[in-house]
């Protein structure tokens, strides 16, 4: 068959951009593949209730835009905690308390259980005006959640399922939590968590060491199996996905977190994996380094700090009011507290912080891993072949899915993913116009 002029130039146009795809694929810095975030999407979740949008309705009454909630109902609304009102919907209008600037707090309260506080200090244009200031009103609101039209994620966004991992291995996964770990669907989250790293850590204590190439792909119950056997070894990297893996199965989101930075794939600023918790109790997500038993840090107040907290925190060595859980095996013999081995303690996190003094520096990026979470394929390219899931996956996050980053410095993944995707749209539609011009030819 003679192909026209035209469809000779489409192919060579095909072949040209097929060529760049791949050259771009192994050619990559891994650094460049980081799409660079806020702290508000990392850490606000949708599931959670956000105030989009304020609306002064009239001067005494405001409306709140509230998202983030399936069902919100009626709710009830008081001041200073007094003269109960009902108002409904995402979109509430609250009138405000007469008095100008004394702040006076409103809560909102829905049947179920979501609760929105905010104090309102009001100041007239007419005050303004009396000291010489030609402006309107002006409403002052501090909330005590988040507000603010910004990219979101629900928790469950974060979470794998797993079905690479087949059915038959799920259900031991769900024996081993049930009947070994002794976790109970009724447990709260903290006490899921610390059940299952102190049943993960005893499994695992002959586990540590260089992995083989094959653990990039394996599945994170293949990891657990070869580890707990002794055979198998893994870094922080390899603790993390299986405690990432357990974790969701035992009914804690869990997502995988990972910080680094390099400088031409060679030179490493720094290196390490671990995860975060989402704990509902709280609405917030919790720093999790199974790799070194910490179950998870707190402030003075018992609230859990997530790797953003700690990664500012350690700009100014400033951990002097946190606390760790901390399960205590063989790693922190020597913690100055009376409480034996295989106990579970608090303690200050200044004791045990060296990892995340070490690795929460100024050059590092941290990343975030969304579903699913197989690890990606470096040099080794012939590990695509090994496993279907590893494949797709890598192949997704490559040109859909970036992990997110946050980061002090800027990462180059917004022009990353334009390239990777502008190339792949221009060979598919090469390829398109290709099979027309021999159907038309």
């Amino acid at each position: 068959m003679k192909l026209n002029p035209i469809a000779i130039v489409i192919f060579v146009l095909f072949l040209g951009l097929a060529f760049a795809n791949a050259w771009v694929f192994l050619n990559r810095d891994w650094e460049s593949s980081f799409v660079p975030t806020s702290y508000a999407t990392l850490y606000y979740p949708l599931d959670a209730p956000t105030i989009e949008k304020w609306e002064v309705v009239s001067r005494k009454k405001i409306k709140l835009h509230i998202s983030g909630l399936e069902d919100t109902g009626t709710w009830s609304v008081t001041c200073d905690g007094q003269h109960p009102r009902k108002v409904t919907g995402a979109d509430p209008v609250i009138e405000l308390k007469e008095a100008e600037q004394k702040p006076h707090l409103y809560t909102l309260t829905n049947e179920s259980g979501a609760k929105i506080q905010f104090s309102v200090r009001f100041f007239s244009k007419e005050f303004y005006q009396s000291q010489g200031n030609e402006r309107g009103d002006v409403y002052i609101v501090k909330p005590d959640v988040p507000c603010g039209d910004f990219s979101q994620y629900r928790v469950a966004d974060w979470v794998d399922d797993y079905p690479y991992v087949g059915e038959k291995d799920l259900e031991e996964v769900a024996r081993i939590l049930r009947e070994e770990a002794g976790i109970k669907p009724e447990d709260s989250t903290f006490v899921k968590m610390e059940k299952l790293t102190r049943f993960l850590r005893k499994k695992l204590i002959d586990g540590r060491g260089v992995p083989h190439d094959e653990a990039r792909w394996q599945n994170p119950y293949l990891l657990y199996q070869g580890m707990a056997s002794g055979a198998g070894k893994g870094w922080c990297t390899q603790h993390a996905q299986i405690y990432v893996f357990f974790a969701n199965r035992a009914g804690i989101p869990t997502r995988f977190v990972f910080g680094s930075r390099t400088e031409g794939n060679s030179i490493v600023y720094n290196g390490h994996s671990w995860a975060e918790s989402f704990i509902k109790e709280q609405n917030r997500w919790a720093f999790v380094d199974f790799t070194h038993s910490i179950i998870y840090v707190t402030d003075k107040k018992g609230i859990v700090l997530n790797s953003a907290e700690l990664f500012h925190l350690n700009q100014h060595d400033s951990f002097d009011s946190t606390f760790v859980r901390i399960y205590r095996d063989w790693e922190w013999q020597k913690l100055p507290v009376e409480d034996t081995a295989d106990s579970l303690v608090t303690v200050p996190f200044n004791l045990c912080n060296r990892v995340v003094k070490s690795e929460f520096i100024p050059q590092a990026i941290i990343k975030f891993r969304r579903p699913p979470n197989v690890e990606d394929v470096r040099t080794n390219y012939s590990d695509l072949l090994q496993d279907r899931t590893f494949f797709f996956g890598n192949l997704e996050r490559y040109f859909c899915k970036p992990p997110l980053a946050y980061s002090f410095y800027p990462t180059e993944g917004a022009r990353t993913y334009l390239i990777r995707r502008s190339l792949l749209l221009g060979m598919i539609v090469m390829g398109i116009l290709f099979v027309v011009a021999i159907w038309k030819g």
